[in-house]
């Protein structure tokens, strides 16, 4: 099989690549012209001495500069696979040089002005997105769930906050292509401020196979296990 690697310089590099392409179930290869279209692949992403593996697909080819490459399409992942990806992407590199780098973000993340955290919110990357929510909380949710570059677990991590306020658990709710990803349905389920109007959105956006799961899953409100078993009873 056809291989494409993607060698990234830090971790960081390797957010924003998530946040700009990964997330988006796209990646786009410099330097990789001359390859055919449609073509399986696998990618490779690779930071420092880590590497991760991708099934892809060529969809794209640009053969001259500038900017020759490949643009991929991700395969589509299962559950496993999603976490897998986010757990490379969200390594804590525990090197002195990369502790230095945490450190600085999470020193000039703590002496913003409340204008400066919601300007971050809407318009960050990914590391500063994640530092920004872990800080601050409650007061940058609403901004955050505004951000068209949000990922799918950030919305997931920010929507089973048994604390978020219930117009932004209906605001992911409404969403229907957040909606789509089972880590988000998960978090809505397990959330106790999702209403009974929220919890029958979810369980009506869920596979059968993923449905029959519910009722056995104590982690879930009692409410939720039931409206699952009165779903699956029709």
């Amino acid at each position: 099989m056809l291989v494409l690697t993607l060698s990234l310089t830090d971790v960081t590099a390797l957010r924003e690549l998530f946040d700009g392409q990964l997330a988006h179930g796209r990646a786009f290869v410099p330097d990789a012209g001359d390859v055919p279209v449609l073509t399986p692949c696998e990618l490779v992403l690779q930071v420092g001495d880590r590497t991760h593996r991708l099934d892809a697909e060529v969809v794209f080819v640009k053969a001259e500069e500038p900017g020759c490459g490949a643009g991929l399409q991700l395969a589509p992942m299962e559950e496993a696979a999603r976490e897998a990806l986010r757990a490379f992407v969200e390594f804590e590199d525990l090197s002195p040089s990369a502790q230095g780098l945490a450190r600085n973000l999470q020193e000039r993340i703590r002496v913003l002005t409340l204008v400066e955290q919601q300007r971050m919110a809407a318009g960050g990357t990914l590391s500063e997105r994640v530092a920004l929510e872990r800080m601050y909380g409650p007061s940058v949710w609403e901004t955050l769930l505004q951000n068209p570059r949000l990922t799918i677990p950030e919305v997931a991590r920010i929507g089973r906050k048994g604390s978020l306020p219930r117009p932004l658990v209906e605001a992911i709710a409404a969403n229907t292509s957040w909606l789509a990803a089972g880590e988000v349905q998960r978090a809505l389920l397990s959330n106790p401020r999702s209403s009974s109007a929220v919890v029958d959105r979810v369980l009506g956006r869920m596979s059968r196979s993923d449905l029959q799961l519910v009722p056995q899953q104590t982690a879930y409100p009692g409410a939720v296990r039931q409206a699952a078993k009165k779903l699956l009873g029709r």
